[in-house]
């Protein structure tokens, strides 16, 4: 299925579902980050894309000063919700591509799982206008190396029965290509130095329902006829709970994190 950024606006319909059962981040790269980008103690952050809080939250607990902006209303309300315990955290529910962001006052711009939303010469272009100088900017994805576990291939023959639009094309590596698609877009902005890479290895635990609820967090996923999806989680459902009711889905968080080049003016 071709990517559609218009797509983006699909998840606010699932926005209770992702509050439940998106995952977050591994804490080892949470203090990577922060360790990596020598952000200080009273630093400010911008996060483009907060979803419910999945990063926001962690952050926040550190203390710092943050400005997260979240397209989404339903998703926006759930993260104000989750994050009223940290008083110096604001919530803006705006499209980030249209938001008046403030030039230099973040000494971090932080993304996960939502950049690439954003029209790479205008994401690109607002972090770094939003930065101070030696700012950083960091990009996360959870990305899902694949597994040849009994599950995860009778999952593989559910969606070449239902949803063959889903599956990975013969010699396709989409853990591969996002972090190549992403080097390229911070090298071509030229707005920022050579990014570092840094990646953790975890694993998702999920029951059938939690893991049918994960599914309605893909875009991909929500945008398919509603009576294909139907067939598509009844297979799913049905291979889970064939091999126990539980599956485990392997993860890899990906940093990539650079520094503003200050010798180029914001624009």
């Amino acid at each position: 299925m071709p990517f559609d950024r218009n797509d983006r606006a699909l998840f606010d319909r699932s926005a209770d579902e992702y509050d439940e059962v998106r995952p977050g981040y591994p804490q080892s790269l949470i203090d990577e980050l922060l360790l990596s980008c020598g952000i200080p103690d009273n630093g400010a952050i911008l996060e483009i894309g907060c979803g419910t809080g999945q990063l926001t939250v962690p952050l926040a607990t550190r203390g710092y000063a943050m400005t997260a902006v979240e397209l989404g209303g339903n998703l926006s309300l759930l993260a104000k919700k989750n994050l009223k315990p940290f008083p110096n955290v604001a919530v803006v529910c705006a499209d980030f591509e249209r938001w008046d962001v403030e030039a230099g006052a973040y000494d971090l711009v932080v993304s996960a799982q939502a950049f690439h939303w954003i029209e790479p010469s205008i994401g690109y272009s607002k972090a770094h206008r939003a930065l101070r100088g030696h700012g950083h900017l960091a990009l996360i994805w959870n990305l899902f190396p694949g597994c040849n576990a009994p599950v995860h291939r009778a999952l593989d023959e559910a969606y070449r029965a239902y949803a063959p639009q889903l599956c990975t094309a013969p010699g396709r590596r989409p853990m591969e290509e996002r972090v190549e698609r992403t080097m390229r877009g911070i090298r071509a902005s030229g707005l920022f130095f050579e990014p570092d890479v840094f990646q953790h290895s975890w694993t998702a635990s999920y029951a059938t329902a939690d893991y049918l609820k994960l599914l309605l967090t893909f875009s991909d996923h929500l945008a398919l006829d509603p009576s294909d999806l139907d067939r598509l989680t009844a297979a799913v459902r049905s291979a889970i709970d064939r091999f126990g009711g539980t599956i485990e889905r392997p993860m890899i968080s990906t940093l990539f994190l650079t520094r503003s080049r200050d010798d180029i003016p914001a624009r």
